[in-house]
């Protein structure tokens, strides 16, 4: 086979890398036999070894793939690859691309394999918890430190590829491609890469372990096989090599006899009768479709047709967000409306619907989100131009599909992002909460309540679409970009005034001083509690208890005790306190609304007895007593300051 050049890995004689995972996992040779490995492979002349600081048994077992590669790779010209990104807790594959993980990761492989200077360091996977932007950004700063000279990219799309690209050139791409699977090479990856001039080097090029044997029964490959008086399995990986002249097949042989019958691969020679076999189910062509997508996406910098500037907005006070808003055009036209779960998207929607804009939205659809982007091809081939997708969208890869497939069409794509608050968000929620369902909804009732209603989702989504969030750009390849802040619709009828109390520690204590009462004679009246909150009953205000009472989740008192307890309090205190709510669920993991500093109990409180933000006031002796005033928007007090004046 003649030589092909591959980038930076230079001129390959022998177009194979040896990838080093299956000497250094689960079911590994002796380490001196997976040296002898490496060695074989070394003198017939394979020059590239992929390994990774997460080769490796478990957590304790770190960096041995590259202690490997250290041990062996002692010829001149031997390219040692590598990966950052994972982590092994008892063996287990967990992504991480936190960028001080990934930093002091770097500097433990560049002890392992006992360089200065890392030849090429791949991010390992995108961490769906970690911004991409941000592990992107941390390898730059790695390259420009001079510990790595070039970066490359694992398990990745075309949208990872492009913004990857605005941090640093991407030198190898390394995803899954076999006979077996091709979605690199449908989904338009493969051509992509050729045509960026990026090497493409393909990790389980047999399909990997658990498939490799399914080569040996294929009904197309036997029969080549038998012509060409080879195996299965070397017709399989001749196909992969005559796929494309970037790619890079990384065998992952733990004998020698692996090694010798892969190098027989590169000794056949496919022929058009072969070929025409081959395509009938094992092709390795894209997708016009995708082609052309990923084409648009890579020559997207300006936007091809600017949106108009939308109308300047009243900025009247709303549920939903509020200030200059894009306008509907007559013209063709795709709007993403993205934000956080509760942002009020569905509100904004409303009036491009009415407009005659087709939405859609995976809440609605079902599916995933990806699903949404085949559908709106769909609609403009029916002659549907103008259309509004209404999701999250909390990364660039998310949206980028989007943008390529609009693109693909000549049509423009606007982003709108609804920026709100975390706990206004979460007020959003409660609201829908209550609307639909008159209370609030306990974590257990949420769980089975979700799968048939996805506008309820728990704080645990929200938190999860904070981690990952990265904010859009107009590098995205959009027409026009729109950040609309969230103002809060004011309600004239909300007028009462209200104080709300933290009970445990701000009113009462117990005297057998245990944190909390679990029978009503054990409450007692913390000092001066009457005399003040009378003067705020004074001048208006209606008292409110407000407790986490999670001693009823862990079994150590039940509702009726807590209630007890309760009434007890009131008739200490001696004040008419207008209503006692508490939430009763798990203080860890939070998985409701109701408990502090959540803003749930307070809202429910607005909303019920009509009280105005304005006159809100929470007292409390704890950090979750503070965060959730700032939830509700009211203004806070310790208890030993507000209570200190008698």
């Amino acid at each position: 086979m003649p030589a092909r050049q591959a980038g930076i890995l230079g001129e390959l004689h022998l177009p194979l890398g040896l990838g080093l995972l299956r000497l250094a996992t689960e079911g590994r040779p002796e380490e001196a036999d997976a040296i002898e490995v490496i060695r074989f492979a070394l003198d017939q002349g394979i020059r590239v070894f992929d390994t990774a600081d997460s080769y490796c048994l478990d957590d304790k077992d770190l960096h041995y793939g590259e202690r490997l590669a250290r041990e062996a790779a002692t010829k001149s010209g031997a390219l040692i690859l590598t990966k950052v990104g994972m982590m092994r807790p008892k063996g287990k594959w967990l992504p991480n691309g936190k960028p001080d993980h990934i930093k002091r990761a770097v500097e433990r492989s560049l002890a392992a394999l006992g360089v200065e200077q890392i030849f090429l360091l791949q991010l390992h996977a995108v961490d769906p918890k970690v911004p991409l932007e941000k592990s992107l950004i941390a390898l730059a700063e790695l390259q420009r430190e001079g510990k790595v000279a070039h970066l490359g990219l694992c398990n990745v799309g075309a949208g990872e590829i492009k913004q990857a690209s605005e941090h640093f050139k991407v030198a190898a791409v390394q995803n899954e491609l076999s006979v077996l699977t091709r979605k690199s090479a449908s989904d338009g990856l493969l051509e992509l890469t050729r045509d960026l001039g990026i090497p493409f080097l393909a990790h389980r090029p047999l399909g990997g372990h658990a498939k490799v044997e399914k080569l040996d029964k294929n009904k197309i490959l036997k029969p080549l096989a038998e012509r060409h008086g080879v195996t299965p399995r070397e017709i399989a990986l001749a196909a992969l090599l005559d796929a494309a002249p970037h790619v890079i097949p990384l065998i992952g042989a733990t004998r020698i006899e692996s090694v010798k019958s892969s190098l027989a691969a590169l000794k056949i020679k496919l022929d058009v009768s072969d070929r025409t076999a081959l395509e009938m189910r094992h092709s390795f062509a894209a997708s016009p479709e995708a082609v052309e997508a990923n084409r648009r996406l890579f020559a997207m910098g300006r936007p091809l047709t600017p949106s108009p500037s939308p109308p300047e907005g009243r900025g009247e006070q709303g549920g939903s967000p509020v200030a200059a808003r894009p306008s509907p055009l007559a013209t063709p036209d795709v709007i993403i409306v993205m934000g956080i779960q509760g942002a009020g998207k569905s509100e904004l929607v409303t009036d491009f619907v009415n407009a005659g804009y087709a939405r859609l939205n995976r809440d609605l659809a079902g599916g995933k989100l990806d699903d949404l982007v085949p559908r709106m091809l769909q609609l403009f081939a029916a002659g549907q131009k103008r259309v509004i997708l209404d999701n999250t969208y909390p990364t660039r890869v998310s949206r980028a599909p989007v943008v390529a497939a609009a693109y693909s069409q000549g049509i423009p794509v606007r982003c709108v992002h609804l920026q709100i608050p975390l706990a206004e968000a979460q007020a959003n929620i409660v609201l829908r909460n209550l609307a639909k369902y008159g209370r609030l909804l306990g974590p257990d009732e949420m769980k089975v309540l979700v799968k048939s209603d996805p506008t309820l989702p728990p704080p645990a989504a929200l938190l999860k679409w904070l981690s990952s969030f990265e904010a859009p750009s107009l590098s995205e390849g959009f027409a026009s970009l729109d950040v609309i802040p969230f103002v809060r619709r004011i309600d004239p009828a909300h007028t009462e005034k209200g104080l709300f109390l933290d009970v445990d520690g701000t009113i009462r204590r117990t005297k057998s001083g245990a944190i909390y009462p679990t029978h009503a004679d054990d409450v007692e009246l913390l000092p001066g509690r009457r005399e003040v909150l009378t003067r705020w009953i004074e001048q208006g205000y209606k008292l409110f208890f407000v407790s986490n009472q999670s001693g009823i989740a862990s079994g150590k008192l039940d509702h009726a005790a807590a209630q007890s307890a309760f009434v007890r309090t009131v008739e200490l205190l001696g004040l008419p306190v207008t209503e006692v709510v508490y939430c009763p669920h798990p203080a860890f993991p939070v998985g409701c609304y109701c408990r502090k500093p959540h803003p749930g109990l307070g809202v429910y409180l607005m909303q019920r007895h009509r009280l105005a933000r304005d006159h809100l006031i929470m007292v409390g002796d704890m950090k979750s007593d503070a965060e959730f005033a700032s939830a509700v928007g009211a203004r806070y007090f310790e208890g030993a300051q507000f209570f200190a004046d008698v």
